[in-house]
């Protein structure tokens, strides 16, 4: 977990002010620069840089490098399970669309074969998205799905929902997802697409699909934004273990 930005007195009232500044902008707002803000407030200019980066360490600012910073959505939530990217999106009243940044058939290796239940060296198809929310961009997905399961996939296909694409071309159902998230740092070629700096914190979700018929689907690995995204996950009674069962 990063640590906070400290504030002095000075710093403080500073983020008062500018809480107070933002909560009558809209959503994706620019706010002023650092320069302007000092001389709004009579301050030096580091200390509404420490401001501005007090608000955007809550999450509250979003900086865009080259543009500025702006007003920052609520961080989105997503629940961990089949419902996809562009569902969630729509249900949280956003529009969601999709990127296409690489797309390539290769074959499987041991571990990508056992993964989608193929032979090894079977073609895979394996592509990236950028996926977005209202054009601002909230992670990077690396899927990968077996030639025989998607035979006629190619890239213009991929700027909907992947799910609703392979029930409906595909016959193919979801019917399963494992899921395991790690936090870790934005990698330089992610970082660019996602438009923060490399290390930016980000969460990896590392899923794994079965269809209805419990047959391997694809497999996918998808970085979010660590303040755009937070994940929802519901256990159910039987899957939480107190120990006192043993």
């Amino acid at each position: 977990m990063t640590k906070a930005p400290s504030t002095d007195g000075k710093a403080a009232r500073a983020v008062l002010q500018l809480r107070e500044l933002i909560s009558r902008m809209a959503v994706g707002a620019r706010i002023p620069s650092e320069r302007d803000l000092a001389e709004e407030w009579g301050v030096a200019r580091m200390t509404a840089r420490k401001a501005i980066e007090a608000l955007a360490h809550e999450g509250l600012l979003e900086r865009r490098r080259g543009s500025g910073t702006f007003v920052a959505p609520r961080p989105q939530a997503r629940m961990v399970g089949l419902s996809g990217f562009t569902a969630d999106m729509q249900r949280a009243g956003r529009t969601a669309r999709a990127e296409t940044l690489s797309f390539e058939e290769v074959p499987a290796d041991a571990t990508l074969a056992a993964s989608l239940g193929i032979a090894e060296g079977e073609p895979v198809v394996r592509f990236r998205r950028l996926r977005l929310a209202d054009d601002v961009p909230m992670a990077v997905e690396t899927t990968y799905i077996a030639r025989s399961s998607a035979p006629s996939l190619g890239p213009d296909d991929l700027d909907g929902s992947l799910i609703d694409l392979l029930v409906e071309r595909f016959g193919r159902r979801p019917g399963q997802a494992t899921s395991t998230i790690h936090a870790v740092g934005a990698p330089a070629d992610i970082a660019d697409h996602l438009d923060v700096d490399e290390g930016h914190p980000c969460l990896l979700v590392d899923m794994r699909y079965l269809d209805a018929g419990r047959r391997p689907l694809m497999t996918a690995e998808c970085l979010y934004s660590g303040d755009r995204y937070h994940l929802d996950v519901t256990l159910t009674a039987g899957a939480i273990d107190d120990g006192t069962s043993r």
